[in-house]
């Protein structure tokens, strides 16, 4: 069964004022026109939908049910075309962003407050997602954009008809144990100590695990590490504890603020909050109002 909207629309007005001149003076057509557009509705049907009652037109059993469902059809259509001609802010659209712990707690409440007064149409649901995963997570469209990582000394490589772009930097951080709180601000005894010491740090499978090691050979480190842990909150609580030296990022202490010695990291390593999209559906206004969004939480 094949129809258009068009033929949909005068078969309801046939139906209701019920001759094909009376439906053409409605809609400003010729009755040749009503009865072409008719017969070409009719030729897709399986079955009668009009049955003649001297000059009128009457609806077959046939005919009643596709009135029925042409003005469902009908209304839906009507209801879609105010809703994209009408006020973007009346449209409400979910945004899934992909996160993870540091950058969520740091950005996704701002940014939500940010789009309350910027896209109020705009909602934003928070996925967490493993940020070693999070770029094939984008292409696989499980989410729409994604707060992501790059490190300078371990950089991701491209892929294609993604966008990366860079919300904030900050500089790794060096966890000490209590005992080295008079050496926190001497680079060179820190660098000396540091190599003598025990190290906390992650698999060295991890992305996070290579930045680390790339980071302190930067700084002239080569860590003994004696103690293999993922979670942030547990390498600086063994930092404190005084087993031995974790590196942190100034996010991250966020999440698990200490009072052990701190110190930054010798050298410039760093790593890099990143935005990660799909270029395609940064075309999305909705997408790129989270986007917008998260930048701005992040300059704030």
């Amino acid at each position: 069964m094949k129809w258009t909207f068009e033929q949909l629309k005068t078969f309801k007005v046939v139906a209701e004022l019920g001759t094909m001149t009376s439906a053409a003076e409605a809609l400003g057509f010729t009755p040749g026109a009503v009865s072409q557009q008719m017969a070409a509705l009719q030729a897709g049907l399986p079955r009668p939908i009009f049955a003649r009652d001297g000059r009128r037109v009457t609806l077959t059993d046939a005919g009643v049910t596709l009135l029925r469902h042409a003005r469902i059809l009908l209304e839906d259509e009507r209801k879609a075309e105010v809703a994209l001609s009408g006020p973007q802010s009346e449209q409400r659209t979910v945004v899934s962003v992909g996160v993870f712990g540091s950058a969520a707690v740091s950005a996704i409440g701002p940014a939500i407050a940010d789009l309350r007064t910027t896209s109020p149409n705009v909602v934003i649901q928070a996925t967490e997602v493993d940020v070693e995963i999070m770029p094939q997570a984008i292409l696989d469209n499980q989410i729409d954009i994604a707060l992501g990582l790059s490190y300078q000394n371990a950089p991701q490589p491209p892929l294609r008809g993604v966008m990366v772009e860079v919300l904030h930097h900050e500089p790794f951080l060096m966890v000490l144990p209590p005992e080295a709180r008079d050496i926190a601000d001497d680079p060179g005894a820190l660098i000396e100590y540091a190599n003598a010491t025990d190290w906390v740090l992650p698999p060295v499978e991890t992305y996070f695990g290579r930045a680390c090691r790339f980071a302190c050979a930067e700084a002239g480190i080569e860590p003994k590490v004696q103690h293999t842990v993922t979670d942030t909150a547990v390498s600086i609580a063994l930092a404190e504890s005084g087993v031995g030296i974790t590196l942190a990022t100034p996010l991250m202490m966020g999440l698990r603020p200490t009072d052990s010695p701190v110190a930054t990291l010798p050298g410039n390593s760093r790593r890099s909050i990143v935005a990660i999209a799909r270029s395609a559906a940064l075309q999305k206004e909705s997408v790129s109002a989270v986007r917008d969004a998260l930048t701005h939480a992040f300059s704030s």
